[in-house]
Order: structure tokens, then C-alpha cells, then sequence
């Protein structure tokens, strides 16, 4: 398992580059005839009103293509304004939201009413139902996925950070939804956040999998990229803090990022051993954390760093570079994966007091990004953290969509 997962690594290197001269053909980021085969629509209901936001809503019970190479369940929220449709048909966002969960299918937005599975309810307000609310009122409808592995339909585990799961997550819904309603117009773009943010960088690879319809771009507000970076970083914070509180807080955040990206390679690498790169007291924390929607998940790591302090027996040093991490990281996290690139317009936001995904991480990304000829506005804005870039960064990014709907 080792080997293969190796040699995608290379592959999507390889991929990568071709895709820059030309082809569409990456891997495993490589578009699949896909067809009804796996994308099929089943059922749709009326979901019940959003506070806040002014659209017709239905939750769409249709199949995606999993990670294990075969058709799975899957649901998608799809939101329209009230009214008349333009002749040419709704332009499309699908929208991808940031981590709700490290497993527990239940933490999905269909299953909350401020779309971001339990966030806002448990202390971190996410302003997710306030941002969709703005799409619509722009005039777009809105894809909504709950993912690969959550919502009420989920029958497989969410493969946590996978980005061609998170891409074809979005794409599944789309497809869906052109189903679902014919007044959608072909064109549609993706935007998400934290997560959401780190999967709609994978969506233009795959985005020929939604046959008929054009992708025009992408928007990525806070993407949560350069993992390892960020797990070195916290874990250096926290042991020049000159307080234990931000000893621990720094230690928290470090094991918290190996607790997720461990979550998410078992799902897709079953033979991967969490003992490999970690200590016993977060190894023991693992079974708990993936049930959790995510504020409670980190209050389950932050209660076991604070239990032991220094004494905490948590990720390995080099955890990693351990050959299965080390390609995992490889082929899901653009600001490592070799070559990576784009074509079509993106937009990155990105706050500088944002405490989780990290300005000072983000820049050098973006920067790569840009170097490697990538159609990119970056933008960093003053005083924003993770979720206020929400509201921060809106006129911005409606300006930038519009832009690419008109071209």
C-alpha cells in the first residue's frame, strides 16, 4: 500500500504538469467518465426555510463517486432565489463548507439551520447561512454538498482532507442539481472555506466530470493548505510561549493538525497505523475525536494536551515524513504537491489575525502559486481571523464572480 500510494504521488506530479500544457489528465486528480452511472439524482425534498436567507431549498438525495473507485451516497442542498429565473438560467456557485467534523456524518450543513453543522451552535459562529444568503440575493443559486460521508444518506466514512473526494463532493452536486431544476444555468464556480477553501482548489481538475456545464473559476477564502508548515509552526509557539496557557494552546493546535490529517489518510490507507507518528496520549484520543462534530473534537485534544502538559506523548517529530502521511500530504495538499497550478481565475482571501490557517503560511502559497503562472488575486485583509474573512472578504469576492460569469 505504501508503493501505491507512493507512486500517486508521482502521478499527480506528473498530471499536474501535463495538465499546465494542455491535457486534463491528473492523478489521482484525474477526471472520470463518470456518467449516471455515478452521479444520479434519486430523490429531492423541500428543506425547511433558513433564517436569513430568501430562497427556494431543496436537499438532493443523489450518488457521487467515493474514494474507493465506486458509486456512493450523497447529499446536496440546493438553494435558488424566489421569482423568475434569468432566460439563460441561474448562474451556479457551488459552495464548499470548512471542517464541521473529523468523521461524525450527523456535523453536516443539511442537518443544521445555519448550514455549518453545528458550528455556530457550539460557540464558533461561522456567518456560513449569512454568505450563502448573499449569493442568493446576487442572483445565484447555490450548490450546498454535505460531502463524501456526511449527511443523513452517508453509508462510508468521510475521507477528511481528500481533495478529489472534497472536489467531487462539489461536482456530484452540481451535476445533481442540473438535474434536479432545468432553470440552473451551465456556468457555475466554486468557492469555500477553511476546508471547503482547500477543496475548491481541486475542483478545476476534475470539473470536466460535470459534462455540458463550464467552470469559470474558483474563490478560496482562508484554504487550509501547508499543513506541515502550520503543525511546526504551532508546536514552535508553543514552546517559546511565556505562558503555560500558550504553551498549551500552541501544543494543542500542533497535535491537533496530525489528529485530523491521520483521521483522514486511515479512511483511504485502512492499513496505516496511527502509532507511527504518535504517542500514545493522542493515539488514545483518536476513537472520541472522529465522532465529534468539531468544536467538541478539539476540546477532546485540548483536554488531554492540558491533562499532562509537557509530559503530553503526542506527534512524532518527523510524523510527517512517515511514508504514508508523506504521501497523503503529497497528494492533497496543493501548497506541497508538486507542480500544482491553476488556469482559471482564482481568488484567495486570506485574514492576518486568523489563528487556524495561518497568513504567514498562506502568503508563501499564494506566491508559489502565482510564480507558476496561476491566474491568482490574492488579497490579505487587516484584522481579519477565520471566520470574519467571511464578511470581510464578501464584496470582493462578488466582484471578482461576476467578473468571471460576465467573460
Amino acid at each position: 500500500m505504501t508503493h501505491s500510494l507512493l507512486r500517486s504521488a508521482t502521478l499527480l506530479a506528473v498530471g499536474l504538469l501535463t495538465l499546465v500544457l494542455g491535457t486534463a489528465d491528473l492523478s489521482p486528480l484525474s477526471a472520470t467518465d463518470v456518467g449516471t452511472s455515478t452521479i444520479a439524482l434519486q430523490s429531492t425534498n423541500a428543506h425547511p426555510e433558513i433564517p436569513g436567507v430568501n430562497a427556494d431549498i431543496h436537499l438532493l438525495h443523489h450518488t457521487m463517486l467515493g474514494v474507493g473507485g465506486q458509486p456512493v451516497p450523497a447529499t446536496t442542498l440546493l438553494l435558488t432565489p424566489k421569482g423568475t429565473p434569468p432566460a439563460e438560467g441561474w448562474p451556479v456557485i457551488a459552495w464548499e463548507h470548512g471542517t464541521t467534523t473529523p468523521g461524525q456524518k450527523t456535523c453536516a450543513p443539511s442537518q443544521t439551520s445555519e448550514l455549518d453543522g453545528g458550528l455556530t451552535r457550539d460557540g464558533f459562529k461561522s456567518d456560513y447561512s449569512w454568505q450563502i444568503s448573499q449569493f442568493i440575493d446576487a442572483g445565484y443559486a447555490v450548490v450546498a454538498p454535505d460531502l463524501e460521508g456526511l449527511g443523513p444518506d452517508a453509508s462510508t466514512p468521510y475521507p477528511y482532507y481528500n481533495l478529489s473526494s472534497l472536489a467531487r463532493s462539489l461536482i456530484a452536486g452540481v451535476v445533481a442539481a442540473h438535474t434536479a431544476n432545468p432553470h440552473l444555468s451551465g456556468r457555475w464556480a466554486a468557492v469555500g472555506h477553511s476546508d471547503g477553501g482547500h477543496g475548491v482548489l481541486g475542483v478545476e481538475a476534475l470539473a470536466s466530470e460535470a459534462k455540458g456545464l463550464t467552470f469559470v473559476g474558483t474563490v478560496a477564502l482562508a484554504p487550509y493548505v501547508a499543513i506541515e508548515a502550520h503543525a511546526a509552526r504551532f508546536g514552535a509557539e508553543g514552546r517559546s510561549a511565556s505562558s503555560e496557557a500558550g504553551a498549551k494552546q500552541g501544543l494543542m493546535m500542533q497535535q491537533f493538525q496530525g489528529a485530523l490529517m491521520a483521521t483522514g489518510l486511515r479512511v483511504v490507507e485502512p492499513s496505516f497505523q496511527e502509532a507511527s507518528i504518535m504517542g500514545p496520549d493522542l493515539a488514545s484520543t483518536l476513537t472520541r475525536f472522529r465522532s465529534l462534530c468539531s468544536v467538541a473534537a478539539i476540546g477532546t485534544i485540548d483536554a488531554a494536551v492540558k491533562s499532562k502538559g509537557a509530559a503530553f506523548q503526542g506527534l512524532d517529530s518527523n510524523w510527517a515524513s512517515q511514508p504514508l502521511m508523506q504521501a497523503f500530504l503529497a497528494t492533497n495538499d496543493p501548497a506541497v504537491t508538486p507542480g500544482y497550478t491553476l488556469r482559471k481565475p482564482v481568488l484567495i482571501a486570506q485574514g492576518n489575525a486568523d489563528p487556524f490557517v495561518l497568513e504567514a503560511l498562506q502568503t508563501p502559497f499564494a506566491e508559489k502559486l502565482q510564480a507558476s503562472g496561476a491566474p491568482l488575486t490574492y488579497r490579505v485583509y487587516e484584522g481579519a481571523d477565520h471566520f470574519s474573512i467571511i464578511r470581510r472578504a464578501d464584496a470582493d469576492a462578488l466582484d471578482f464572480l461576476r467578473q468571471q460569469f460576465a467573460r
